[in-house]
């Protein structure tokens, strides 16, 4: 009887391990189910939000510069940092698009625009919204500084060299009323990590 009572004891403490380790698991799988979930929340919330970004930017490139070949968007860079709970995370990190506008098919320069300076979160409406610094006013300076990099060479002594070659070039885009109406635009809203 003291024998069979110890076999009965030993599976009944084999079944409460087992159990326990079950509930241990599927509480893991349910955390990490939310945070896989809150991180898809927040990739579609920062895919809304540059695709304001790259619209207004394009609509207005192409309704009032004239030269631009093509526009070309490069996806949404997100600075991933690590959480020694959550993993790789999302949240409160650096975000931002890049653009090169084409004047010739080897030709281009690239101008960056960050989420957080271009568009806010507003939690009335759930989705972003475009700051009043994405203007018209802000974008013709962000086409000069961009054009500015494609026609001088950075230099560490403060006097940047003129690359003559490209003069011309990047001369052809100008702020017109004709615009670029056939310049062709391509979106992308790819998430991929920003790398240094």
């Amino acid at each position: 009887m003291e024998i069979l009572e110890k076999r009965l004891m030993t599976k009944l403490k084999h079944k409460k391990i087992i159990g326990f380790l079950l509930l241990l698991v599927l509480m893991g799988t349910g955390f990490g189910g939310k945070v896989y979930m809150d991180k898809r929340k927040l990739e579609k919330e920062y895919q809304q939000g540059i695709e304001l970004i790259q619209s207004y930017v394009t609509d207005y490139l192409v309704k009032n510069y004239a030269g631009i070949k093509k526009i070309e968007w490069q996806g949404i860079g997100v600075e991933y940092r690590n959480s020694p709970i959550l993993g790789p995370s999302l949240f409160g990190n650096y975000v931002d698009t890049d653009v090169k506008i084409y004047v010739s098919d080897e030709n281009y320069f690239t101008l960056e625009f960050r989420l957080s300076d271009k568009a806010e979160y507003d939690d009335a409406l759930k989705k972003y919204v475009i700051k009043k610094s994405l203007n018209p006013n802000n974008i013709d300076t962000i086409i000069g500084s961009g054009k500015y990099n494609a026609l001088y060479e950075y230099s560490d002594d403060g006097v940047d060299k003129l690359r003559i070659d490209n003069i011309t070039i990047f001369d052809k885009i100008k702020k017109s009323c004709i615009g670029s109406e056939n310049s062709k635009v391509k979106y992308n809203l790819d998430i991929h990590g920003l790398k240094y």
